[in-house]
C-alpha cells in the first residue's frame, strides 16, 4: 500500500462517520431520518469505462427523502387524536393523554455525497444533509386550538470508510464503519402552547443528535443469476449531548432482491426489520411544571423506539455508465411502538449517483 493511503487509514478512525439508514424507524427525529446506508448511497456497480480506461477513483451520490406520520400506536394498537388528547379538567388526566397532541409530521432531507476509493478494498466517503420537518398540532390551549411549527438546517455531517473483500463478479462482501459529527443543531426553538414566545423545541424538530455517533454496517451483495443483497447496520450512540440526554441506538436487518427487467432496468423489492430503542435522559426545558410533566408525547422521552417491519418497492436504472437513477417507496407492514407515538405512513426516495 502506497504511503499517503497508508497514512489516510491511519488518520481515519477519529475522523470517519458512516453514513447508515434505518428506512423505516419508529418515530424518528431529523437526526436519523438522515442515516444513509454506503450500500444504497454508493452502489458498485458503474462499469469501467470502455476502451481499457482508467475510472476516477471519485463518485458523487445526491438523495431526496420524504417520510409523512399520522395516526397514533401504543404498541401494536391504533389510537385516534381523541384518544391521545386530554380535553381538560372534566376528564381524568393520565401519562398517556396530553393537552398537545401532534397531528400530521413530515420529513425531508437533501443528501449530497462524495467517495474516493484508495485502493481495490478501502473506500471513504463524506456525506452531508439538509432536513426539514414540520409538525400540526392540535390542543385545548387558548390560541393554540391548532398550530404548525417547523425547523430546517444542516444536520449531522458524515465522514465514513468502508472495506470491501471477496469481491468477485457474483460476490462482494462489505464493511462500514465511522463516526458521525454533531454538526446539527439541537437548539431549535420555536412558538409553541408550553409559554409566550419561542421555547426549546421537543426531540422530534432537532436537527442533530448532539452526540459522536458510531455507525457499522455489514452487506452481502449477490449477482448473477439470482440479484439480491443483505445488510445489517447498527448506530451506537456515545455520551450524552449538552441538553443531558442521548438518542437511542437503533438496529436494522434489511434484504432486497433485484429482477432483470434489461441490462439496464432493475426493479427491487426489500423486505426491512428495524428496532430501535426510547431517548436516554431528558431535556428540562420541555417539561412544565405540573403533576404530569409532559404536555405532549413527543416531550416524553420514554415514548420513542420500537419495532417495525418495512416492505420497499423501487427501481435502479442505469441511466449511462457513468450516471445511476434509484427511486423508491416503502410502507410499514408491521409497528410495535413505544406508546402513544406517531406513526409512519409511507415514506418514498429518489437519488442519483455518479463516477466523476
Amino acid at each position: 500500500m502506497h504511503l499517503h493511503r497508508l497514512m489516510a487509514l491511519m488518520l481515519l478512525p477519529p475522523a470517519v462517520s458512516a453514513v447508515m439508514v434505518a428506512n423505516s424507524m419508529a418515530q424518528s427525529t431529523p437526526s436519523e431520518f438522515a442515516e444513509l446506508s454506503l450500500l444504497e448511497l454508493f452502489e458498485q456497480t458503474i462499469d469501467e469505462p470502455d476502451g481499457g480506461g482508467t475510472r476516477s477513483p471519485w463518485s458523487f451520490a445526491y438523495q431526496y427523502r420524504f417520510a409523512e406520520f399520522d395516526g397514533y400506536l401504543d404498541g401494536t394498537r391504533s389510537l385516534s387524536y381523541q384518544d391521545v388528547l386530554w380535553n381538560g379538567p372534566g376528564e381524568q388526566r393520565t401519562a398517556k393523554n396530553f393537552p398537545v397532541v401532534p397531528t400530521r409530521i413530515t420529513q425531508s432531507v437533501h443528501t449530497v455525497g462524495v467517495g474516493y476509493q484508495l485502493d481495490d478494498n478501502w473506500q471513504l466517503y463524506l456525506s452531508v444533509p439538509y432536513v426539514r420537518q414540520e409538525s400540526d398540532h392540535i390542543s385545548i390551549v387558548r390560541d393554540y386550538d391548532s398550530f404548525l411549527i417547523e425547523s430546517h438546517g444542516i444536520g449531522d455531517t458524515s465522514v465514513s470508510a468502508s472495506y470491501s473483500w471477496n469481491d468477485t463478479a457474483e460476490h462482494n462482501w462489505q464493511f462500514s464503519f465511522g463516526v458521525t459529527l454533531p454538526t446539527g443543531s439541537i437548539d431549535e426553538e420555536g412558538d409553541t402552547p408550553r409559554a409566550p414566545g419561542d421555547q426549546q423545541l421537543p426531540y422530534t424538530m432537532q436537527l442533530g443528535s448532539g452526540t459522536y455517533d458510531i455507525p457499522l454496517e455489514l452487506s452481502y451483495q449477490h449477482s448473477g443469476l439470482q440479484n439480491f443483497d443483505l445488510r445489517l447496520a447498527a448506530n451506537i450512540r456515545t455520551g450524552r449531548n449538552d441538553r443531558n440526554y442521548r438518542l437511542g441506538n437503533n438496529y436494522t436487518l434489511s434484504g432486497r432482491y433485484q429482477f432483470d427487467l434489461s441490462p439496464t432496468v432493475k426493479p427491487f423489492a426489500g423486505l426491512n426489520l428495524q428496532y430501535s430503542e426510547s431517548i436516554h435522559g431528558q431535556d428540562d426545558d420541555l417539561l412544565v411544571n405540573a403533576p404530569f410533566p409532559y404536555p405532549a408525547s413527543i416531550t416524553n422521552p420514554d415514548l420513542y423506539g420500537g419495532t417495525k417491519v418495512n416492505v420497499r418497492l423501487g427501481l435502479l436504472w442505469q441511466v449511462s455508465q457513468d450516471y445511476r437513477l434509484n427511486i423508491e417507496a416503502g410502507k410499514p407492514v408491521y409497528q410495535d411502538l413505544n406508546g402513544p407515538q406517531p406513526k409512519e405512513q409511507w415514506r418514498s426516495a429518489i437519488q442519483i449517483s455518479r463516477s466523476l
